[in-house]
Order: C-alpha cells, then sequence, then structure tokens
C-alpha cells in the first residue's frame, strides 16, 4: 500500500498507524487491503488495486458513518436470537423409544440440514469460503426463516470486505425483499 500526500507528489510506502491529509491518496497493490480509522470511530476499506483520494473516502464515510460496526452488532443481536430459538427449540424421541429403519415404508430420506450456527463458526475464523457455502445453503433451504435473515446479513458483511459489489448487491436486495423489517436494515453499507 502506497501514500501521497498531494496529487503532485509521488507515492510512498505507508506505515500503520499514520496520519492522513484530506488532500492525501491512497493505492493498494494486487495482493493488499487498507483500512483507515476516522476519528468518529468508523473504517473505511480500500480493497486490491485501487487508488482513492482519502477526501472520497472521508466524504463516503461521513455519508453512512459507522455502517460496519452496526452491521457487526445487528448480526450479534440476530445471532443471539437464533441461539435462544435454537435453545427453545430442543425436543424429540429417545433412542430407545423408537427406531427408524431405513429399509422401512416409514424412512425417506432428506438433505441433511444446514446450520447457520457452523457458518458463523467459519466466519468468526475468517474461512470466508467454508462460511458463505454454509450460509448460501441455509437460505436455500428455508429462504424465509430467521436463520436466512441471518445468513443474507452476515454475507453483505462478507462480500462487503471482499469488495465483491455483485453478490453483496444481490443480497441487500434479497434482505429488503424477504425481511423488510429486519433490524440489519438500517446498518446496511451504502449504495454506489
Amino acid at each position: 500500500m502506497q501514500y501521497k500526500q498531494s496529487l503532485n507528489l509521488t507515492y510512498k510506502p505507508a506505515t500503520l498507524n499514520m496520519e492522513v491529509e484530506p488532500e492525501g491518496y491512497i493505492k493498494t497493490g494486487p495482493d493488499s487491503k487498507a483500512e483507515i480509522q476516522w476519528n468518529n470511530g468508523s473504517v473505511a476499506v480500500i480493497n486490491a488495486n485501487t487508488q482513492i483520494s482519502i477526501s472520497k473516502l472521508q466524504s463516503d464515510a461521513l455519508a453512512n458513518p459507522n455502517y460496519p460496526n452496526k452491521l457487526r452488532e445487528r448480526i450479534n443481536n440476530l445471532r443471539a436470537q437464533n441461539e435462544q430459538r435454537e435453545a427453545s427449540q430442543v425436543a424429540g424421541i429417545r433412542r430407545e423409544e423408537a427406531e427408524i429403519i431405513p429399509e422401512s415404508e416409514l424412512y425417506w430420506y432428506s438433505e441433511p440440514k444446514y446450520k447457520v450456527k457452523d457458518a458463523l463458526n467459519y466466519m468468526d475464523i475468517r474461512d470466508y469460503t467454508k462460511a458463505v457455502e454454509i450460509f448460501e445453503k441455509v437460505i436455500e433451504q428455508s429462504p424465509l426463516d430467521k436463520d436466512a435473515e441471518l445468513s443474507h446479513t452476515c454475507l453483505i458483511m462478507i462480500y462487503d470486505e471482499l469488495g465483491d459489489k455483485v453478490n453483496l448487491q444481490k443480497h441487500i436486495k434479497q434482505l429488503k425483499e424477504d425481511f423488510p423489517d429486519s433490524s440489519a436494515l438500517d446498518s446496511l453499507p451504502p449504495e454506489k
């Protein structure tokens, strides 16, 4: 990552915790990513192969201040609701009370159920490839369930962080359509 203090100067390597000027520019390379934290606590993310002025980043941050932190907060709230729902849904038959024999007429095959909790665990360790795969399957198996709402919200955060604008917009649109009363709607990234 490189920084220059004004348009007419040359780029120099940027350092951790360096201060930037409103007239400055940031440039990232093919395998780099940068974050700028503003005085109000909001964070601007600059993805790979990007050149942008500090003033543009600042105006974007002011347009929707602190949306990444708000989005994380909403995800944590939805996650807590999900865990409460899971705890209240425990019921079943003990193995000795009934035994299902696959060859019997009472048995039918069903696809394995994907759990949002597994995807959240992958997201926590930043294994986005596995997290995305499971979030997508959770949405596919129950598109209007609360787990799908949480999955869309997490995918929005992941795709925003990865700079994947196409999938980001797809999940924003789907969240708005399927969950018009979602608490996450006020925490979405600004539309560009």
